[in-house]
């Protein structure tokens, strides 16, 4: 096995955490694209951005690369896309 099979890749750490973090946050989809980007979403924005800072300070530190947001008429009516990056390192 190589190290590249051992080591999650960043979809695979994201996917492990999204299944517990749905679980504490009541009304929330999550969603992890191959690409590492987060979808978080919900039918009310607050909902969705206080998802967003609970994640990005619980657990592993991430890098925001890039972030879009989409509102619907459909549900879920707001959806928070963050492209994330694995923090480099202090020091």
């Amino acid at each position: 096995m190589t190290i590249a099979e051992q080591s999650p890749t960043l979809s695979d750490e994201l996917r492990d955490r999204a299944g517990s973090f749905v679980n504490s946050h009541v009304d929330l989809w999550v969603e992890v694209a191959e690409d590492g980007v987060l979808a978080l979403a919900a039918n009310r924005p607050a909902a969705v951005f206080q998802a967003a800072a609970d994640w990005l300070t619980e657990g592993a530190d991430y890098t925001v690369a890039d972030a879009s947001w989409l509102f619907q008429q459909a549900e879920p009516a707001c959806t928070l896309r963050l492209a994330l990056r694995r923090s480099a390192p202090a020091g």
